[in-house]
């Protein structure tokens, strides 16, 4: 079987052997003895036809937060193609592979992958089936069971018994998307998606109720929670992955994923926390983050005070600017009469009232200064 995958990937593609490979390990939640055999198999086989192959552990590409950035690595280090494989159990007797090859020689990045299940007895292996998708619009991501693969057209291959293509396409924030199963077994099969207004979302649902959703990173002081269950995690079709949160529970790492056309529900059930470290922990982020919701509470909190201040202050320079004008007045020839006079006591009510104005103004100002502090010490 490993031969055939070999095959499949290299000379059945038509692409010719490249001078180093770069393996990362294969992911897996098989038996590892399995995982080794199959690992060394495909080492062995990759040299025999012509290849360098070269196991790259994952802390080399540590710096990097995406498969782009890898590929870039990879490229710069000389490697002609990045090799990347999954095992997944399936059933008692079967798995579900999945082997992608990124071929970095030239000035654009191609692809080969293969995907689908097969039995433990490598030996007897099922033979692929080849699946020419096109699109409308072109140039949509192309996904098969799932995963992205490709932009169409593009040729593709799967094995089993049947798979699910999709495709999608953005413009301007919004998504078109299409999907639909196909039965496998022939040589070639041919599949055209007309793309349609899509809504691509997943409602996520926990017990209990009202956890909070976090992104995937691992939880500290300064995570922000994205909303809480049940929470509608909306983008691009495919899997991601969030943190669920909930005090007194384990904090889950959940993959989700996005249908690219159908509306989904996840539920996903907490666990209690038992150990005294851990509450610990969670006691100290939940304060954390009442201590941070204060804080922000209180900078945006502060910008109400901070223009009504303002405002008050150009009230005030109103004021001043109509003393300014009384005083000119007055400054006019007079023999004391009662107009004069008049006009003074509304040249010092004027003043006054300003005063009166501009000190409200700068207290209110004083006040947003001195919210704004204490919201950014206790926020950040």
């Amino acid at each position: 079987m490993v031969k055939k995958i070999i095959f499949l990937l290299v000379f059945g593609f038509g692409i010719a052997a490249a001078s180093q490979l770069f393996m990362f390990p294969i992911e897996t939640d098989m038996d590892s003895n399995v995982t080794i055999s199959l690992e060394t198999s495909l080492w062995q086989l990759l040299k025999d036809s012509g290849f360098e192959p070269k196991k790259i552990e994952q802390e080399y590409f540590e710096d990097c937060e995406d498969i782009n950035c890898a590929i870039s690595k990879a490229k710069d280090s000389g490697a002609q193609g990045l090799f990347r494989g999954r095992l997944r159990k399936k059933g008692e007797d079967s798995v579900s592979v999945r082997f992608h090859i990124d071929w970095l020689a030239g000035d654009s990045v191609s692809q080969t992958a293969i995907q689908g299940t097969i039995p433990l007895a490598w030996e007897k292996a099922i033979k692929p089936t080849i699946i020419k998708v096109e699109t409308n619009p072109e140039n949509s991501v192309v996904m098969l069971n799932g995963e992205a693969i490709c932009h169409s057209p593009c040729d593709l291959s799967a094995r089993g018994s049947d798979a699910q293509i999709s495709a999608y396409w953005t413009f301007g924030g919004n998504l078109w998307a299409a999907k639909r199963t196909i039965k496998l077994g022939e040589d070639t099969v041919k599949v055209f998606l007309e793309l349609r207004r899509s809504f691509a979302e997943t409602e996520i649902r926990t017990n209990p109720e009202k956890a909070q959703v976090f992104s995937s990173e691992i939880l500290n002081l300064k995570n922000r929670p994205l909303g809480k269950t049940p929470y509608v995690l909306r983008g691009l079709p495919g899997e991601t992955q969030v943190r669920i949160f909930s005090k007194g529970y384990n904090d889950t790492l959940v993959s989700v994923n996005i249908d690219a056309v159908e509306k989904q529900i996840l539920f996903v059930q907490l666990s209690p926390v038992t150990n005294p470290e851990k509450i610990l922990e969670q006691n100290l982020f939940a304060k954390s983050q009442v201590k941070r919701n204060a804080g922000l509470g209180l900078l945006w909190g502060s910008l109400g005070p901070l223009a009504t201040g303002i405002m008050i202050c150009s009230f005030a320079q109103d004021d001043y600017q109509k003393a300014r004008n009384l005083k000119e007045e007055l400054k006019t020839p007079s023999f004391g009469g009662p107009n004069f006079n008049a006009k003074v006591q509304e040249n010092r009510k004027a003043v006054k009232d300003g005063d009166a104005k501009m000190a409200t103004g700068v207290g209110l100002i004083g006040l947003s200064v001195l919210l704004a502090g204490v919201g950014i010490s206790l926020a950040f």
